[in-house]
């Protein structure tokens, strides 16, 4: 019975328990009790659910959101505004970005030339390319594609305020913007070199080679 009375009481509406109630009345039930009263126990919980005072609407629930001057529909003024000044300063912090060497990536393809500035954790900071850089079609890896590429880099690096105190330059490939690029980035950042390495591809006696072209 204690069951029974907490489903009523948790319905919506009595209007949804008193069909269900009413059907309990053609159900044979066996007491617990020694009077033996289950139906009148049951029809109290009718009455009680009968007499109380149905609750709103689910759709009732959410009238605070159409209401206008709700807090559902402050404007854009009365908004708190967020702070980011603590999230740059998290962003630009070796917690973040890692301890050690920034890393700049130079791939130099015979197609286009494409730099990368990583964090010392593998995060992308800035890239640019040839393409970027305004040059169009087969002028994107040449020398001076190259050399706008990384000067264009660098303007990143300034507006996003990076403070690198070493770097790492990265080689792939054999393009002509190679060399432009290392002369160009080691001009403004000399001093903070630490460390070159090629990782251009190589096989070792992998796929075969395409045929050579006939001019």
């Amino acid at each position: 019975m204690w069951s029974l009375a907490r489903a009523a009481s948790s319905c919506y509406k009595s209007s949804n328990i008193t069909p269900a109630l009413n059907g309990f009345r053609q159900t044979r039930w066996v007491s617990n009790d020694s009077t033996g009263n289950t139906l009148s126990s049951l029809q109290d919980i009718l009455a009680d659910a009968k007499s109380a005072k149905p609750e709103s609407s689910l759709g009732d629930r959410f009238d605070y959101i159409t209401k206008p001057g709700s807090s559902a529909q402050q404007t854009e003024t009365d908004k708190p505004e967020f702070d980011m000044s603590g999230v740059a300063a998290y962003l630009q912090s070796t917690s973040y970005l890692g301890d050690g060497p920034y890393r700049l990536h130079i791939n130099a393809t015979f197609n286009n030339t494409i730099l990368t500035l990583t964090s010392p954790k593998g995060q992308v900071l800035a890239s640019t390319s040839g393409g970027t850089a305004g040059f169009k079609k087969a002028a994107r890896s040449g020398y001076e594609a190259a050399h706008q590429a990384t000067l264009q880099l660098i303007a990143k690096m300034q507006e996003k305020n990076l403070q690198i105190v070493n770097y790492h330059i990265i080689f792939k490939g054999f393009g002509p913007g190679r060399d432009a690029a290392f002369k160009a980035f080691v001009a403004t950042y000399g001093n903070s070199c630490k460390q070159l390495t090629d990782a251009t591809p190589v096989p070792f006696g992998g796929c075969r080679p395409k045929k050579a072209r006939r001019l």
